[in-house]
């Protein structure tokens, strides 16, 4: 098996990284980070009134809050693994 090199790893995140930036401009990527956004203010507002004595309500209420915030992160950590490797590769060009 032929292992890629580091260049098609750095261009393969470039572009997965393009691509999700572009996703999160079409109408669709809005609303799913606006459905996120909605899902973790949902959650700690949750938080602020569950009782506290009531484990399984917590948890709930927190798992809500960390989905709506990890579904996010992970298409932002896309964005930002994309441009990191758009500058290594542009850097390697000079």
């Amino acid at each position: 098996m032929i292992e890629p090199n580091e260049s098609e790893i750095l261009l393969d995140i470039a572009v997965l990284g393009e691509q999700v930036d572009q996703f999160l401009k079409s109408d669709i990527g809005y609303y799913l980070m606006g459905q996120a956004d909605a899902e973790e203010a949902a959650g700690i507002s949750e938080l602020r009134k569950v009782d506290c004595a009531n484990a399984e309500e917590v948890r709930m209420a927190q798992f809500r809050a960390w989905r709506g915030g990890q579904i996010k992160l992970w298409l932002q950590n896309a964005v930002m693994a994309g441009l990191k490797a758009k500058m290594i590769l542009e850097d390697r060009e000079d």
